[in-house]
């Protein structure tokens, strides 16, 4: 993917997890990146991961940025590409990797509030941040990759009512892009991530053992076996769709799950252990 080099990149959510793989995994091509993340230690370790990781990679005229702030406030979305196209003069890629799980998310025990944050987080805030980056996109035929999940395409009776639904929707809202933003040039893609072990998930499973017991038995469902389910594989997958070997793939949700989907996922075992 030589073309990335001297790409201008939005990664929200980049602190950790997927997020911080995909700002890394572009730093490495060559590209420009702004990182955004809430939490300010955090996202400087991001950013001098991919300081680092250009240095390694032999790249010296990419250039790194963080924003700090919540994307669900107009203010920083607009600081947000406002500050990445001043300071590297274009936006090619605008990567919504952003998400919330809240706890109790079940039926019973959703309420509101944390209905109206999963929306607020997970679809609302990624659309309005997408139509301010669409004047810079136009401008460079540029691209955006939404990051969603394998739970858009299942349903969970406990633990992730809400979030489902948002990645549902957020799938949807992919497509639909495609079809508004392809007269303009800019394709529009999203991506569905196994269960990978992030910070998303630690908050709502604070004991490790419960992670662990998580990740065994996603990886014991998984059909293909022998590479691993993390944060570098998606990353990959990410860096591929915004590159100019996807330049006419528009509109998919690109499924990587090692086949489990195919299989089932096994939420019945999460079911129990969110209880």
């Amino acid at each position: 993917m030589a073309d990335l080099k001297g790409k201008s990149v939005i990664v929200t959510g980049a602190s950790s997890g997927i997020g911080e793989a995909t700002a890394i995994f572009f730093a490495k091509k060559g590209s420009s990146v702004t990182l955004n993340g809430r939490d300010s230690n955090r996202l400087q370790d991001a950013l001098a991961k991919c300081k680092a990781a250009a240095s390694e990679a032999g790249h010296t005229d990419n250039r790194f940025l963080g924003v700090l702030g919540d994307i669900t406030d107009s203010a920083v979305r607009d600081d947000l590409v406002e500050q990445t196209a001043k300071t590297f003069g274009k936006i090619d890629v605008l990567v919504v990797n952003h998400a919330v799980v809240i706890k109790d998310d079940t039926f019973d025990g959703v309420t509101e509030e944390g209905f109206d944050e999963t929306i607020n987080v997970n679809v609302k805030s990624a659309l309005f941040l997408v139509k301010r980056a669409v004047p810079e996109l136009e401008r460079n035929r540029g691209c955006v990759v939404c990051v969603s999940s394998i739970a858009s395409q299942c349903t969970s009776k406990q633990g992730f009512f809400s979030y489902t639904i948002s990645k549902a929707a957020m799938d949807h809202m992919a497509r639909c892009l495609a079809l508004e933003l392809g007269p303009k040039g800019i394709r529009v893609n999203c991506t569905n991530p196994t269960f990978v072990r992030t910070r998303i998930f630690r908050d709502i499973m604070p004991d490790p053992a419960l992670i662990d017991a998580t990740e065994e038995i996603f990886a014991k469902a998984t059909p293909l076996k022998g590479p691993e389910s993390g944060t570098q594989e998606q990353a990959e997958v990410i860096g591929f769709l915004a590159s100019d070997a996807a330049r006419f793939i528009s509109g998919q949700c690109v499924v990587v799950d090692g086949a489990l989907l195919r299989r089932g996922i096994p939420f019945n075992y999460i079911d129990q252990m969110a209880r």
